[in-house]
C-alpha cells in the first residue's frame, strides 16, 4: 500500500516496486483517510490487507503522523499487522526522530527510495 498525495511519487514508487519484483500487488491512496477507510473495510480479510505500507509524511488534511495516530487504534482490529515505512523528501531530523519513535514504523526512507536498500530491509524482516 502506498499512501502519498503526490500522483508522481505514487507512480514512481509503484513502478520501482513492480519492476524490481518487490511487490505482487500495489494499492495506491492519495490520502491517509482513504487508506484508513480501506484498512477498516478489509480488517477481517487477511488477503486484502497489505503486508507493507509506504506512508508519506507531508500530506494535506492528514499527515503521515496523523495517520499513525489513527492507525494505532485500528491496528488492534486488523487480522494482519502491516509494517510501515515512512517516506519523506525532507532531511528534517525531527521527522526522523518522530518516525523512529513510532512502534509501527520500521524506518523513514528518503524519496525516492532505493529498491536495493529496500529489498535488503525486507530480507532482514524476512518478507
Amino acid at each position: 500500500m502506498i499512501v502519498d498525495d503526490s500522483e508522481v511519487d505514487r507512480f514512481v514508487h509503484t513502478k520501482l516496486l513492480n519492476l524490481t519484483g518487490l511487490a505482487r500487488e500495489v494499492s495506491e491512496f492519495s490520502s491517509g483517510q482513504s487508506a484508513l477507510n480501506a484498512l477498516k473495510e478489509n480488517k477481517n480479510t487477511t488477503n486484502a490487507l497489505p503486508d507493507i505500507i509506504l506512508l508519506d509524511i507531508m500530506m494535506p488534511e492528514m499527515s503521515g503522523f496523523d495517520f499513525l495516530a489513527h492507525f494505532e487504534h485500528l491496528v488492534k482490529q486488523l487480522d494482519k499487522k502491516p509494517v510501515i515505512f515512512m517516506l519523506s523528501s525532507s532531511d528534517d531530523e525531527g521527522d526522523y526522530r518522530r518516525a523512529n519513535a513510532s512502534p509501527f514504523v520500521i524506518r523513514l526512507l528518503k524519496k525516492p527510495f532505493s529498491p536495493k536498500a529496500f529489498k535488503e530491509m525486507l530480507e532482514k524482516l524476512e518478507f
